[in-house]
């Protein structure tokens, strides 16, 4: 029997994705577009081999991290986290071509598992990324992971592309996020994923090689009620 949907649930997947409209082949590229999108939410990689977002946002990627850290001590829950983002990568796309920026992206991921094998890597934007080291990685931030990043990142992406060309930029940032007293996992990812971003933004606008320290406070634990 062939695998139908009602016409409600047809316009609801219209709404969402309206790129679908006139394709020929609209329903099973919008099931397509679902699985994909579930896929990224509960872990797996994306082509390039890092998380997607949605993992982080809306997945379980952070769950182990927070119960390895006891519910955060009574310090904070740390997450430390370098951020990578390709200079003019658009630029490079136009040179040589969308297929040669996927294999660029892919070979970046592969650099950064390289440089700190149990990071988790994550796709936080379209070209950004953010390599986590939580307490899965058994691994705290080193001076000396910017340093091999500069030099790796380059030649990988050197490696894969198709016709001589100037080495690709990259803007690096390092950061040190604490959360106080969070009251679950879940709201660990949307901090981390906006101060990454944060973080990206000031590497940008400044760079610099010290840590970024930030610290959130969200008294999560519940007072003691009196006698």
């Amino acid at each position: 029997m062939p695998f139908t949907i009602s016409e409600k649930s047809e316009r609801a997947l219209l709404g969402l994705f309206p790129r679908a409209a006139g394709r020929a082949d609209a329903p099973t590229w919008l099931v397509d577009q679902l699985v994909e999108a579930e896929l990224h939410r509960v872990g797996f990689p994306d082509p390039t081999g890092a998380y997607q977002a949605l993992a982080l946002n809306q997945g379980s990627l952070l769950k182990e991290e927070y119960d390895l850290s006891t519910h955060g001590h009574a310090e904070g829950w740390v997450m430390e986290a370098l951020v990578v983002d390709p200079v003019e990568l658009t630029v490079f796309n136009m040179h040589h071509g969308f297929p040669a920026g996927d294999a660029a992206l892919k070979a970046m991921v592969a650099a950064m598992k390289q440089v700190v094998p149990r990071a988790k890597v994550v796709r936080t934007h379209t070209d950004g990324f953010a390599m986590l080291l939580g307490p899965t990685a058994d691994t705290k931030l080193d001076p000396r992971f910017l340093e091999q990043l500069r030099e790796a990142l380059p030649r990988a992406v050197a490696a894969v592309t198709p016709t001589p060309s100037e080495p690709m930029r990259f803007t690096l940032g390092q950061l040190r996020l604490t959360v106080v007293d969070p009251p679950n996992w879940q709201v660990l990812g949307p901090l981390v994923w906006a101060e990454c971003e944060r973080a990206l933004m000031i590497a940008r606008r400044a760079p610099f090689t010290d840590v970024l320290e930030r610290k959130v406070v969200l008294d999560g634990r519940l007072p003691e009620l009196p006698r």
